[in-house]
């Protein structure tokens, strides 16, 4: 229901529902979970969108360092917050730490699907665009 009213541009109702969502989540699945992660991956998504970007980064933060313990520093949705992380930097002007983030999403990728991926693709324009914004 949060991402449907995110896609309708209801982003405060998303907010909510996706909060909500996220206490049910911990309860059934415990803290460390991935779902729990992606759920907190979205509420900082859709608090960044509503331009609270400090709570958009705890959130994705978090969901980061869910995914690290359970995954381990070396899955795709690793990589995925970390493109994601370095887009909601470059939103807010830090491109450094936009460079950053796309530079280990960069490693990540080249490590899981070598060279000549579409992922590392992507994040090589995106790098490049940080640079041409820098």
């Amino acid at each position: 229901m949060a991402n449907i009213q995110y896609k309708l541009g209801d982003y405060l109702q998303a907010i909510e529902l996706q909060s909500k969502s996220l206490i049910i989540q911990e309860k059934l699945h415990g803290y460390d979970s991935p779902t729990v992660a992606y759920g907190y991956s979205n509420l900082g998504l859709y608090y960044h969108t509503c331009q609270y970007f400090s709570k958009g980064f705890e959130y994705m933060h978090k969901s980061l360092k869910i995914l690290q313990v359970v995954c381990g520093d070396n899955h795709p949705d690793i990589s995925a917050i970390y493109l994601n992380l370095g887009l909601m930097y470059q939103d807010v002007d830090n491109y450094n730490a936009a460079i950053d983030c796309y530079m280990d999403s960069l490693y990540r990728n080249i490590a899981l699907y070598g060279e000549n991926h579409i992922q590392v693709a992507s994040c090589y324009q995106a790098i490049a665009h940080a640079y041409y914004l820098l």
